[in-house]
């Protein structure tokens, strides 16, 4: 089942397009990992599935609904945390948990207690009282509390530290394995490969690639990285691609010979190599020098 579904989506600012014909699905049961630079149109493709804006063409549905009609009906069954994770400043935490307690009609109090141990949370003080990434905390909190068949993040992370931070993925982790569909967007590159079973890249409003987590940096390329006081004479090399280099540290991507590769680095004096799969965040930088 198509939990979200967008077809053919554009948004304008004004002359600035935001998002450029955007197909976007995913299924039923995904940590689906939303990625790519500043003003690629991430949290504007987020804003849209919740009705915070209308899209200027093209079909959307959320949990079989569509947004701009129903878009009570997806948010009662839709967990989410935004970016700047704004709530009722004047309200103390214990406050605002207990006014997200009643509205969805929850008498348990196991979950809340389990998402306050684990994410760390002092429900005493104010909500304006508290600090970027505590604000961020109580947001995840509230966004899981009712246990949402639908959970949109926008940069989760934000303002965490690194133990909270493992703490999220975690919990994230449970609410998949109890069938919720998770949508979130990161810069954390590093905790989309972790989490996500898939990632989709958006590059000026499109989606340029998407696959399997596991198959995502699979583009034909290894990843190339050396310590050598010689000089790499990596113009006689072909296939190479994103050639950096710092002193004797050398990085790149290859994709030509490995017999020519081995015979070039076996004329100099190599301190140490490494030829492995590159990281999510080589990907994405693959992409974004092109």
């Amino acid at each position: 089942m198509e939990v979200i579904r967008l077809e053919k989506v554009n948004k304008s600012y004004g002359k600035v397009r935001a998002l450029s014909d955007l197909d976007l699905s995913v299924n039923e049961g995904e940590i689906y990992g939303f990625i790519g630079p500043n003003g690629a149109g991430k949290s504007t493709t987020i804003r849209l599935l919740l009705n915070f804006l209308r899209a200027d063409s093209g079909s959307l549905s959320v949990l079989g609904f569509n947004p701009a009609k129903q878009d009570v009906e997806i948010k009662k069954q839709t967990g989410y945390v935004s970016a700047e994770s704004f709530m009722y400043s004047d309200m103390r935490v214990h406050e605002l948990f207990r006014f997200t307690e009643h509205y969805h009609g929850i008498r348990d109090g196991a979950k809340l207690k389990k998402l306050v141990d684990m994410l760390d949370i002092d429900t005493s003080k104010k909500f304006e009282q508290l600090s970027f990434g505590n604000r961020k905390k109580i947001a995840v909190a509230c966004a899981l509390l009712h246990s949402p068949k639908l959970i949109i993040l926008d940069e989760p992370s934000n303002g965490l530290d690194p133990v909270i931070r493992n703490n999220l993925y975690e919990l994230l982790q449970e609410e998949q394995k109890n069938g919720a569909t998770i949508f979130f967007s990161s810069h954390v590159l590093s905790e989309v490969q972790k989490v996500c079973t898939r990632i989709g890249l958006l590059k000026d409003g499109r989606l340029i690639r998407e696959n399997k987590a596991e198959e995502f940096t699979n583009i034909g390329f290894r990843q190339v990285e050396l310590y050598s006081d010689d000089t790499l004479n990596i113009g006689s090399l072909s296939g190479v691609q994103n050639f950096e280099q710092k002193g004797n540290h050398y990085h790149f991507l290859f994709s030509g010979n490995a017999n020519e590769l081995i015979r070039l680095l076996s004329g100099i004096n190599v301190t140490s190599v490494q030829i492995e799969e590159p990281e999510l965040e080589t990907v994405f930088m693959h992409f974004f020098k092109q």
